[in-house]
């Protein structure tokens, strides 16, 4: 199921590479509103695995859909793209922070490993921000009037990106039991989320 939160985050790290690799053309749309969702926000703890489910999933909804979201790059000029991609990589750490925040509101779970999902989920989402957030600093250094240090800072800055790549599945965690697994099916914010992230 969780497998969408990566697909999202490798789909965001190729977006962004796609800066790096001198693309020229410009990339349209722009990022998701945080929190944007028709998906119910997370219940407070609940005894029915599948509220409870649905509350973690509602809970990534906004995330995953914000870094599915191409970056809105305009490549007229090194300034122009460079703003775009810290834009995008600033809402990503916005939406991530949020996500975190959220699933927390789900309590605890009524099914035995869905607190050890949820850790390594949290855990997934911590890293994920790290990467972004240490793209952006860099991001936001760079020098847009020398272009020789754009061609070189950029795929620096952009490097932590590709890390995400090597996120661990949450899906497997998140099926690990039969009640959790059944719970899923029934969620319509996991059934949601499985759509959205591909």
């Amino acid at each position: 199921m969780h497998r969408s939160i990566r697909t999202a985050l490798i789909a965001a790290g190729a977006a962004t590479a796609m800066l790096v690799t001198g693309c020229s053309t410009t990339v349209t749309g722009s990022p998701a509103a945080v929190g944007a969702s028709s998906a119910a926000p997370s219940a407070p703890a609940t005894g029915d695995p599948v509220a409870w489910i649905n509350g973690v999933c509602g809970s990534l909804l906004g995330f995953v859909r914000t870094v599915s979201a191409p970056p809105a790059i305009d490549s007229s000029s090194p300034q122009k793209a460079v703003t775009g991609l810290s834009t995008y990589l600033g809402t990503a750490v916005t939406a991530i922070d949020k996500a975190t925040t959220d699933i927390k509101g789900a309590g605890p779970s009524p099914v035995e490993g869905g607190d050890k999902a949820v850790t390594t989920i949290t855990d997934a989402l911590g890293k994920a921000r790290t990467s972004f957030q240490s793209a952006k600093t860099k991001i936001d250094a760079v020098n847009t009037s020398d272009l020789s240090q754009v061609a070189t800072a950029l795929p620096e800055a952009l490097a932590p990106l590709q890390d995400l790549s090597t996120l661990t599945n949450t899906s497997t965690d998140l099926q690990s039991t039969p009640e959790l697994d059944k719970a899923a099916q029934q969620a319509p914010n996991c059934q949601a989320l499985q759509t959205t992230g591909g």
